[in-house]
């Protein structure tokens, strides 16, 4: 059994992939700012105080999965202190604390830039964030990198696509089924040689915007797909002539010309 530190333990994903991680036989040391809303234990702490981050990383926790901060748009003192202080001090405190394995919850926002018309979008293009959330999110991609080349830290960044319930077509071609990202995140764990990965979590959905390589080293392929559910229909048109499917970060990827 391995013992894995949880960020963002009281967030939407944090309380949906805490359970998950108990089932799969690990236990779990959860923090966040806030309690959790079920009342289970949190330890609190913010992600920019360094030396609670250290505290959390000196209990020897086998791996981390980094869930914490901003998971939307927003002021730049905050994307700032949350998504790229709190994750240089997630990094940091790993190395420091000899924790060889952080899981790192990326957005598809990175790329979100790209036009709609280009998609399905491998893993391997460069970076176009569509908003300040999506830069910290390729900040945090390549902190993996570096402390990986440098360091040996092994990591998976997961660029989370729609995880919520999905209320248009759009959201259902790229809605994450959360059972697919459960069991990435348990293959993550449990192979013996991560390296440095980036996948899209996203389920096999009809007409999706992002592609994974099937030959991925964790073996993962989603068994999900939003045609299972009461879904908008992923196979129905989408105008891109609408600004909000125009690029591939949706309603985020907005142009503003001054």
């Amino acid at each position: 059994m391995s013992r894995i530190l949880l960020t963002g333990a009281s967030g939407y994903l944090g309380t949906q992939l805490r359970p998950a991680l108990v089932a799969q036989g690990h236990a779990v040391l959860a923090t966040d700012m806030r309690p959790a809303p079920d009342g289970t234990d949190i330890a609190l702490a913010d992600l920019a105080d360094a030396a609670a981050i250290d505290a959390l990383m000196a209990q020897q926790p086998d791996a981390v999965l980094h869930l914490g901060g901003m998971a939307n748009e927003g002021d730049w003192d905050l994307i700032l202190r949350a998504n790229i202080i709190g994750c240089y001090n997630i990094f940091e405190a790993a190395r420091r604390h000899g924790v060889r394995r952080v899981i790192y919850a990326s957005s598809y926002h990175v790329a979100g830039f790209y036009p709609t018309a280009q998609a399905p979008l491998p893993v391997d293009v460069p970076f176009r964030p569509d908003t300040l959330y999506g830069v910290s999110k390729a900040f945090g991609e390549n902190l993996a990198r570096f402390y990986f080349d440098k360091y040996g830290i092994q990591s998976l960044s997961i660029r989370i696509c729609s995880a919520h319930r999905p209320k248009t077509p759009r959201e259902s071609r790229n809605w994450c089924d959360p059972t697919d990202l459960a069991r990435m995140v348990g293959q993550a764990l449990a192979v013996d040689e991560l390296g440095c990965q980036t996948l899209y979590g996203i389920s096999d959905n009809p007409g999706a915007f992002f592609t994974n390589p099937p030959d991925n080293a964790l073996g993962w392929a989603p068994q999900g797909s939003s045609l299972l559910h009461d879904f908008p229909n992923p196979r129905a048109p989408i105008d891109l002539e609408d600004p909000a499917n125009m690029f591939l970060g949706g309603g985020m990827a907005r142009r503003v010309i001054e």
